[in-house]
Formats: structure tokens, sequence, C-alpha cells
């Protein structure tokens, strides 16, 4: 067990002290100070795209208009905070935990996360830490504890038994393992399983595209796969191409040859492991009845579908691994969301067009759809989940 805070204190110790702290009411004026402080300290990590996008995340003008938003909700009802929040982080993506953390802060809860081993030294913990330093903070640094340890521990069982919210983030089988530590009676949980997303592009629009034009969709599309190496529940793995069979060879001849400079430009560090596993998999769905071409470019690969299994979503090996499948018309894809299917970001398409393919999916898929350059931004809805809903509890008076 390691505990990054309280700093020189034993887990057990850190635990006494989180546990006769009382909660803070939802959106207190220190936990909006506290989330300005770090937005401003992680919008200067510049070498960490993904640490800037959280601290734009945390800026003034978003948690005010979160703020409003849940005043206008909760007019003339009672709210608090749940009590203490326990959040398992994944370990594919560091930024996670800090949005579920934020969130249960600004819902006014104590919380316990736990991160992943490869953290410790990270310069988001590290940035992070200094902050909870700061005696100006002394209410959250109270109500906070941040720790790892193994599996082999039995700190989930405990922190489990004591919560009243859990979240895992993790793929399926950590979450079917932390499953089976119980909850205390009156938790609620909320985990995020592994997920699959995908990309819908109009040929016609991307062929009316000036050279100025469609290099800025592929810096947006660049920036949605490639900032977690396309292992980001969101990030696209799956490209549907919409249009006539002309628009759509059309449009694929521009935007790959374009987009393989692009990922060039950025100095991409493809690594051999990666391209291995890229091809491995590529081998793997040949065997199949549902390929009918393999392209392996220099940066990524392409694989063209004629049918998605759901094995192809289960062996996607990310690293720039483009699975890719025609339709004529956006409402055509629907036929192919499954359940695990998450977020689907767009380009070309209206609003009205967007409604139609939603009704026209007969799964649980799709929870988010978005603008493509869009699909890593979060939200305080995420997988279909209202997270402050979920980290408060509504007292009733009659």
């Amino acid at each position: 067990m390691k505990v990054f805070w309280p700093k020189n204190q034993s887990f057990e110790d850190a635990l006494a002290l989180l546990q006769g702290v009382k909660p803070l009411a939802p959106f207190d004026k220190e936990i909006l100070t506290f989330t300005q402080a770090l937005s401003k300290r992680l919008v200067r990590m510049r070498n960490m795209p993904e640490v800037v996008a959280l601290g734009y995340w945390l800026r003034r003008a978003n948690i005010t208009e979160m703020k409003s938003a849940w005043e206008t909700e909760i007019t003339d009802k009672v709210v608090k905070s749940r009590g203490t929040v326990f959040h398992i982080a994944p370990s594919n993506v560091d930024t996670i935990f800090v949005y579920s953390w934020m969130l249960s802060l600004l819902a006014g809860n104590r919380n316990v996360i736990r991160v992943s081993s490869k953290e410790q030294g990270n310069d988001l913990l590290e940035a992070i830490l200094e902050e909870l330093d700061n005696s100006t903070f002394q209410k959250i640094a109270n109500q906070t504890i941040i720790c790892t340890y193994g599996h082999e521990e039995n700190a989930t069982e405990i922190l489990s038994g004591l919560c009243h919210t859990r979240v895992i983030w993790g793929g399926d089988a950590t979450i079917q393992k932390i499953r089976q530590t119980s909850l205390a009676p009156m938790a609620n949980e909320l985990a995020f399983p592994d997920r699959f997303s995908l990309a819908a592009l109009s040929a016609e629009q991307v062929n009316q595209l000036s050279d100025e034009k469609l290099n800025k969709l592929l810096e947006q599309f660049y920036n949605d796969v490639f900032w977690f190496d396309q292992m980001a529940c969101s990030s696209p793995r799956l490209v549907s191409w919409i249009g006539t069979n002309k628009e759509i060879d059309l449009a694929k001849i521009r935007f790959w040859s374009l987009f393989e400079k692009k990922v060039q430009s950025k100095q991409y560090e493809l690594m051999a492991a990666t391209q291995v596993l890229k091809y491995t998999t590529s081998l793997w769905l040949a065997a199949g009845n549902e390929v009918s071409n393999i392209r392996n470019e220099q940066y990524f690969s392409r694989i063209q579908l004629t049918d998605v299994p759901t094995e192809a979503r289960e062996r996607h090996c990310g690293g720039g691994l483009f699975f890719e499948y025609d339709v004529e018309r956006l409402a055509d894809l629907a036929k192919m969301i499954i359940d695990k299917d998450q977020t689907l970001a767009y380009f070309g398409f209206n609003r009205s067009d967007l409604l139609v393919f939603i009704e026209g999916i007969e799964t649980r898929g799709i929870d988010r759809i978005v603008p493509i350059g869009q699909a890593l931004n979060f939200d305080d809805v995420w997988d279909g989940q209202s997270f402050l809903k979920s980290f408060t509890r509504e007292v009733v008076i009659i």
C-alpha cells in the first residue's frame, strides 16, 4: 500500500481522519476555488495535451455553467452529498480519475481514489498533490485519500464496505472481479466497462472540403484517435463511410493519404510491438468471412469489413487500427450497433440525420454523439449516467 495523500500517513490513519470529516455542500466555495487553481496549473502542462484538455474542462466558465444548470434542476429540492465515494481508476487513461473525482468533489463528497501504480511520479499526480498541500484547501485535503495498492491487498474490501458510492473504471474482467467484493447495503455503484466507439463521415461532404478544411478535420480526427493511442473508450476504432460507392472511394483516397502525412508530421512514435499486434489482429480477422480488404500503411492499418462481428470489437488492439464499414445512408449504420458501442463521432450530418440514426438502433448501444474532434471531451453525463445525480441524494420534506 502506498498512500500519496495525506502525506506521511498510514492508510489506517488516513481513513480514520477521512471518516471524521463532515462532507461539504455541493459546489462549496472552497471546492470552486480548488478547481480553478487546479485548472490554471493543468493548462500550462503543454507537453501533455490530455492534461491541458482536463484543465480546460475545469475552467471557471464550464464549472459555473455546470453549477447554474445544477441549481436550476434542484430548485425547491433539498440535495446533499452521498458521503464517501471510492474511485477505482483505470491504467490506460491517466486523466479519467480526476474527472470523476472532481464531479464527486463538486457534489460535496469525501473521496478515496485508488490510482494505478504507474501513476507514481506522474506530472499530473504531482500537480494535484501540490495543490492539496496548499493550506487554502485544508477542507478538501482532509476529505481526500489518494493511494495505490496491489490486487492481493484487502483495501478494496475495506473501502467497499465503508463507501456510499463506488466508481469502477476498467475492463469487463476488472469490473467482474471487483463486484465479487460486496458493497455496503446502502451504497450505489457506477461502473464503466470496456466500450467501443466509431466515426461516421459523409463521403460527399469530405469530397467537398477545401485542403485547409480537410486538414483541420484530420487534426481533430488525429486527436480523437492518438491522444491515448486509440485505447480510450471513446476513441474511434471503426470508420463508417456514408454515401455511394464512387463518393466513398474518392473520399477514402484523399482522407487516408493526407491522414498519413498528418500522423507523420506529429512524429507519432510507432512501437514495434504495436505494429506486430496490428498485423496479427489483421491476420486473425482475415481468417473470417467479414474482411474484404486489408491495407497496412506505415502508421496505421485499415481493415475493410462487410460486417462487424462482436469478436472484432473485442480483439481490437488500438495503436492505429481502423475497421472500415461502408453504407449508403447513416440510418443503415444502426443495424450494426450493439450494447458495447459508446460514442459516435460524426462529420457531415445534421441533427435530423442523427435522430433518425438513433431511432433505428434496436440495442442499448450509443450513449454519445459528438462532432469529430470532441470524442475525448468529458461531460458530467457519461455512458448515459449523470454523475452529479449519482453522487448526491435528495432529502424529501413534506
